[in-house]
Protein backbone atom coordinates (compact mmCIF):
# COMPACT_ATOMS: atom_id res chain seq x y z
CA UNK A 1 0.00 0.00 0.00
CA UNK A 2 2.86 2.41 1.08
CA UNK A 3 4.44 1.35 -2.70
CA UNK A 4 1.42 1.93 -4.28
CA UNK A 5 1.24 5.28 -2.36
CA UNK A 6 4.60 6.60 -3.44
CA UNK A 7 4.04 5.88 -7.25
CA UNK A 8 0.75 7.97 -6.89
CA UNK A 9 2.86 10.27 -5.27
CA UNK A 10 5.59 10.68 -8.01
CA UNK A 11 2.99 10.67 -11.11
CA UNK A 12 1.91 13.79 -9.55
CA UNK A 13 4.65 15.61 -8.91
CA UNK A 14 6.43 14.09 -12.64
CA UNK A 15 4.68 17.45 -14.38
CA UNK A 16 6.51 19.95 -12.25
CA UNK A 17 9.42 19.05 -12.28
CA UNK A 18 9.22 18.22 -16.57
CA UNK A 19 7.52 22.13 -16.07
CA UNK A 20 10.62 23.40 -14.16
CA UNK A 21 12.40 26.15 -15.69
CA UNK A 22 16.73 24.82 -14.96
CA UNK A 23 17.83 28.22 -17.56
CA UNK A 24 20.39 29.63 -15.58
CA UNK A 25 21.49 33.35 -16.04
CA UNK A 26 23.55 34.47 -19.43
CA UNK A 27 27.29 33.45 -19.36
CA UNK A 28 30.09 35.68 -19.13
CA UNK A 29 30.70 34.67 -22.81
CA UNK A 30 27.13 35.78 -23.65
CA UNK A 31 27.56 39.39 -22.13
CA UNK A 32 30.68 39.97 -24.20
CA UNK A 33 28.50 39.23 -27.17
CA UNK A 34 26.12 41.67 -26.78
CA UNK A 35 27.56 45.17 -28.47
CA UNK A 36 26.89 49.06 -28.35
CA UNK A 37 26.18 51.06 -31.41
CA UNK A 38 26.47 54.45 -31.62
CA UNK A 39 26.26 57.12 -34.42
CA UNK A 40 25.33 60.76 -33.87
CA UNK A 41 23.01 61.12 -31.45
CA UNK A 42 21.44 57.81 -31.75
CA UNK A 43 22.60 54.44 -29.58
CA UNK A 44 21.55 51.08 -30.16
CA UNK A 45 22.74 47.48 -29.05
CA UNK A 46 23.90 44.41 -31.54
CA UNK A 47 24.47 40.74 -31.14
CA UNK A 48 27.80 39.00 -32.43
CA UNK A 49 26.59 36.14 -34.32
CA UNK A 50 29.63 34.81 -36.68
CA UNK A 51 33.39 36.49 -36.70
CA UNK A 52 33.19 39.82 -37.65
CA UNK A 53 29.19 39.92 -38.10
CA UNK A 54 26.74 41.97 -36.19
CA UNK A 55 23.10 41.51 -35.95
CA UNK A 56 20.74 44.62 -34.79
CA UNK A 57 17.26 45.97 -35.74
CA UNK A 58 17.07 48.29 -38.70
CA UNK A 59 15.25 51.12 -37.07
CA UNK A 60 18.62 51.72 -34.89
CA UNK A 61 20.65 52.54 -37.98
CA UNK A 62 17.57 55.09 -39.03
CA UNK A 63 19.87 58.23 -39.83
CA UNK A 64 22.94 56.77 -38.79
CA UNK A 65 25.99 58.47 -41.35
CA UNK A 66 28.78 57.21 -39.37
CA UNK A 67 28.14 53.51 -37.46
CA UNK A 68 30.64 52.30 -34.84
CA UNK A 69 30.07 49.20 -32.63
CA UNK A 70 32.19 49.19 -29.46
CA UNK A 71 34.60 45.93 -29.40
CA UNK A 72 36.40 45.58 -26.23
CA UNK A 73 36.05 49.20 -25.23
CA UNK A 74 36.82 50.63 -28.88
CA UNK A 75 34.51 51.83 -31.05
CA UNK A 76 35.23 50.74 -34.64
CA UNK A 77 33.86 51.24 -37.71
CA UNK A 78 31.04 49.00 -39.38
CA UNK A 79 29.67 48.81 -42.83
CA UNK A 80 26.53 47.68 -43.44
CA UNK A 81 25.95 44.79 -45.11
CA UNK A 82 21.75 44.03 -45.63
CA UNK A 83 18.61 45.55 -43.91
CA UNK A 84 15.12 44.13 -44.22
CA UNK A 85 12.96 46.77 -42.48
CA UNK A 86 9.51 44.55 -42.97
CA UNK A 87 11.25 42.07 -39.89
CA UNK A 88 13.38 44.96 -38.31
CA UNK A 89 16.77 43.77 -39.05
CA UNK A 90 19.95 44.89 -40.35
CA UNK A 91 22.99 42.95 -40.43
CA UNK A 92 26.67 44.91 -39.88
CA UNK A 93 30.25 43.76 -41.08
CA UNK A 94 33.18 44.68 -37.87
CA UNK A 95 36.21 43.43 -36.98
CA UNK A 96 35.10 41.23 -33.63
CA UNK A 97 38.46 40.15 -32.53
CA UNK A 98 37.73 36.83 -30.37
CA UNK A 99 34.32 37.79 -29.04
CA UNK A 100 32.16 33.89 -29.26
CA UNK A 101 29.23 34.41 -31.38
CA UNK A 102 26.04 33.56 -29.75
CA UNK A 103 24.45 30.79 -31.91
CA UNK A 104 20.93 30.66 -32.92
CA UNK A 105 18.05 29.24 -31.35
CA UNK A 106 16.95 25.95 -33.66
CA UNK A 107 13.72 25.09 -31.68
CA UNK A 108 10.22 26.78 -31.34
CA UNK A 109 10.25 28.38 -27.51
CA UNK A 110 7.83 26.61 -24.87
CA UNK A 111 5.10 28.76 -23.62
CA UNK A 112 6.62 30.40 -19.98
CA UNK A 113 10.17 29.48 -21.14
CA UNK A 114 12.71 31.61 -19.26
CA UNK A 115 14.26 34.43 -21.82
CA UNK A 116 16.63 36.92 -20.90
CA UNK A 117 16.99 40.99 -23.20
CA UNK A 118 20.28 42.31 -23.11
CA UNK A 119 21.00 45.06 -24.24
CA UNK A 120 23.02 48.89 -23.66
CA UNK A 121 20.13 51.15 -21.86
CA UNK A 122 20.55 54.66 -22.50
CA UNK A 123 23.71 53.72 -24.17
CA UNK A 124 25.35 53.12 -20.74
CA UNK A 125 26.37 49.77 -19.08
CA UNK A 126 24.93 46.35 -20.47
CA UNK A 127 21.62 45.95 -19.08
CA UNK A 128 19.82 42.31 -18.55
CA UNK A 129 16.43 41.71 -17.46
CA UNK A 130 14.82 37.82 -16.94
CA UNK A 131 11.24 37.76 -18.47
CA UNK A 132 8.64 34.66 -19.74
CA UNK A 133 7.64 34.14 -23.42
CA UNK A 134 4.49 34.82 -23.47
CA UNK A 135 3.38 34.01 -27.36
CA UNK A 136 4.13 34.71 -31.06
CA UNK A 137 1.83 37.28 -32.62
CA UNK A 138 1.88 38.34 -36.09
CA UNK A 139 5.23 36.83 -36.61
CA UNK A 140 7.04 38.67 -33.53
CA UNK A 141 8.20 37.19 -30.39
CA UNK A 142 5.82 38.68 -27.01
CA UNK A 143 8.00 38.08 -23.47
CA UNK A 144 7.81 39.60 -20.47
CA UNK A 145 11.61 40.30 -20.35
CA UNK A 146 11.65 44.32 -19.76
CA UNK A 147 13.34 46.72 -22.32
CA UNK A 148 14.61 50.02 -21.93
CA UNK A 149 15.49 52.49 -24.35
CA UNK A 150 18.84 51.85 -26.35
CA UNK A 151 18.56 48.08 -25.93
CA UNK A 152 16.45 47.58 -29.52
CA UNK A 153 18.79 45.65 -31.48
CA UNK A 154 19.89 43.63 -28.32
CA UNK A 155 19.68 39.96 -27.77
CA UNK A 156 17.05 37.61 -26.43
CA UNK A 157 18.89 35.29 -24.67
CA UNK A 158 16.81 31.51 -23.90
CA UNK A 159 18.51 27.84 -23.09
CA UNK A 160 18.31 25.13 -25.36
CA UNK A 161 20.06 21.93 -24.81
CA UNK A 162 21.91 22.98 -22.11
CA UNK A 163 23.28 26.12 -23.49
CA UNK A 164 22.75 30.15 -24.05
CA UNK A 165 21.08 30.88 -28.01
CA UNK A 166 19.75 33.50 -29.71
CA UNK A 167 16.18 33.33 -29.55
CA UNK A 168 15.49 36.80 -31.20
CA UNK A 169 16.48 39.96 -31.62
CA UNK A 170 14.70 43.06 -29.43
CA UNK A 171 12.46 45.48 -31.08
CA UNK A 172 10.43 47.63 -28.64
CA UNK A 173 8.88 47.75 -25.37
CA UNK A 174 4.79 47.93 -24.95
CA UNK A 175 2.70 50.16 -24.98
CA UNK A 176 -0.95 51.11 -24.23
CA UNK A 177 -3.41 53.56 -24.84
CA UNK A 178 -4.50 55.60 -21.49
CA UNK A 179 -6.34 59.09 -21.74
CA UNK A 180 -5.55 59.26 -25.37
CA UNK A 181 -1.88 58.80 -24.89
CA UNK A 182 0.35 55.95 -25.06
CA UNK A 183 2.25 54.74 -21.93
CA UNK A 184 4.74 52.05 -21.55
CA UNK A 185 4.70 48.73 -19.86
CA UNK A 186 7.64 47.08 -18.54
CA UNK A 187 5.85 44.00 -18.41
CA UNK A 188 5.68 43.70 -22.72
CA UNK A 189 8.67 43.29 -24.87
CA UNK A 190 8.58 42.46 -28.78
CA UNK A 191 11.62 40.47 -30.77
CA UNK A 192 12.06 39.39 -34.53
CA UNK A 193 11.73 35.54 -34.03
CA UNK A 194 15.03 33.08 -34.98
CA UNK A 195 12.93 31.92 -38.17
CA UNK A 196 12.96 35.59 -39.76
CA UNK A 197 16.17 35.88 -38.71
CA UNK A 198 17.83 32.73 -40.21
CA UNK A 199 15.88 34.29 -43.56
CA UNK A 200 17.54 37.31 -43.02
CA UNK A 201 20.83 36.27 -43.31
CA UNK A 202 21.34 33.52 -45.23
CA UNK A 203 19.35 35.44 -48.08
CA UNK A 204 22.20 37.72 -48.04
CA UNK A 205 24.77 37.08 -51.09
CA UNK A 206 27.60 38.80 -49.19
CA UNK A 207 27.07 36.79 -45.86
CA UNK A 208 26.64 33.52 -47.57
CA UNK A 209 29.95 34.25 -49.50
CA UNK A 210 31.69 33.89 -46.45
CA UNK A 211 30.04 31.04 -45.04
CA UNK A 212 27.84 32.22 -41.67
CA UNK A 213 27.82 29.05 -39.36
CA UNK A 214 24.56 28.10 -38.29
Amino acid sequence: MKDLILICVLLLLTPALWAFDYCTPPSLDTHNSIVKITGQSAVGSGVVIDRDRVLTAAHVLEGMRDIKVTIHGKALQAVMIATDHTQDLALLYVPTDNIQPIPLRRTALAKEASVWSMGYAFGRSLATGRGRYKKLYKGMLYTTAPVNFGQSGGGLISCENGRHVLAGIIRAFGAQMQNGELVRRDDISVAARPKAIRRFVTSSLQLAQNGWKH
